[in-house]
């Protein structure tokens, strides 16, 4: 019978330290705003002015996005917010890298803890740079900033590149870094 009591006080403690310890755990709210993509400019572009994606890369661009919100989606640390409310929000300040810290009003008004921003630079056709920015969005401070180098204007090669930057920058573990 003093076992069963013991037994039943230590179940207690565990239970009380495992409530308490909840909130430390507890995920914050991101916004991951739509990727952007910055083109190279060039003496014509000012004559003819500078071309957008293209098809093949605005479709990437909707790829990576997906990927890049699936796996940090799958991840405990964030819950996801839900931006359609303030799509013409957004798509009135696009190239949302450009806006001046719009993305911190918008993800405010969606009730975020942190905005996430991301820029696709062409550098040439076979060079790409993703860069990621996230933002905690109370303090309007800059908490990570990480980016990869993309070899190859392919499907194939985006994905790998958002893979490795969610795995081993965005989610990597603190004193792995």
């Amino acid at each position: 019978m003093a076992g069963g009591l013991v037994a039943a006080r230590l179940a207690l403690v565990m239970a009380v330290m495992v409530a308490a310890s909840g909130p430390a755990w507890a995920s914050q709210k991101l916004a991951i705003f739509p990727i952007d993509m910055s083109m190279p400019k060039s003496e014509e572009d000012f004559f003819t002015g500078v071309t957008g994606p293209t098809d093949a890369e605005q479709a990437r661009l909707a790829m990576a996005e997906a990927e890049l919100t699936k796996r940090l989606g799958d991840d405990a640390r964030y819950e996801l917010i839900d931006l359609s409310p303030l799509k013409d929000d957004i798509k009135a300040v696009r190239p949302i890298f450009e806006c001046n810290g719009c993305e911190i009003d918008i993800a405010a008004k969606a009730k975020a803890d942190l905005a996430m921003t991301s820029v696709v630079e062409k550098i040439s056709e076979t060079h790409l740079s993703l860069t990621i920015a996230i933002i905690d969005v109370a303090n309007s401070k800059l908490v990570s900033n990480a980016s990869v180098l993309i070899q190859g204007n392919t499907d194939e090669s985006w994905l790998h590149g958002v893979r490795w930057l969610v795995k081993n920058r965005l989610l990597a573990k603190e004193d792995a870094k």
